[in-house]
């Protein structure tokens, strides 16, 4: 599919399931797919970058593929997010409405993690740079805010039962960071500002 074939689909399909509410993006057919900038890892089929008002879908793709890769990344640019609750909601409404989505777009769920584990690792990096933000959170609040920016499961005891280590995880972080707090402040108490 070329690009003039996938700015007339993004055109019908911003009518057809969103009144025409999503602001204009350029459609771009690309080579390969980076992740700089974009929500995906490198191999995905598209992107969606939000600040150049950009949506890249991969070329050779079929064009049932092509059609759901733009129809995934629309459903990104009415979220403005990543493959959160937000995003997996117009995914189900789009697939509800019969929009044309193939691959494992048909598929998403509420309480999957958009087809990505949920490692140790990635919870980790997540819960860092929560607390780095946020040093106060508590679990229950730290686990609200994976659910709806990564996916994993639709309540916190789901996610809880599902992902048991979350709990320790959490608290090895939060010890942690409250440990490199102490530290800061013995340092300045020493050597002053």
């Amino acid at each position: 599919m070329v690009g003039r074939q996938l700015r007339a689909l993004f055109k019908q399909f911003n009518e057809e399931y969103w009144g025409g509410r999503l602001p204009a993006y350029s459609i771009r057919v690309v080579a390969r797919i980076t992740s700089r900038g974009s929500f995906g890892p490198v191999g995905t089929w598209g992107r969606w970058l939000k600040k150049r008002g950009l949506i890249e879908i991969l070329r050779g793709l079929s064009d049932e593929d092509a059609t759901s890769t733009l129809l995934h990344e629309m459903a990104h640019a009415a979220v403005g997010s990543s493959h959160g609750m937000l995003w997996k909601r117009q995914m189900i409404r789009l697939r509800s409405a019969g929009a044309p989505l193939s691959n494992t777009d048909r598929f998403i769920r509420l309480d999957d993690g958009a087809g990505r584990p949920i490692s140790k690792k990635r919870f980790r990096g997540t819960m860092q740079d929560l607390l780095m933000d946020s040093p106060e959170m508590t679990l229950a609040g730290a686990i609200r805010y994976f659910i709806g920016t990564e996916g994993g499961s639709t309540t916190i005891a789901a996610f809880l039962r599902r992902y048991p280590w979350a709990r320790t995880v959490f608290k090895d972080e939060k010890r942690e960071k409250a440990e490199e707090q102490k530290r800061k402040v013995e340092f300045f108490a020493l050597f002053g500002k």
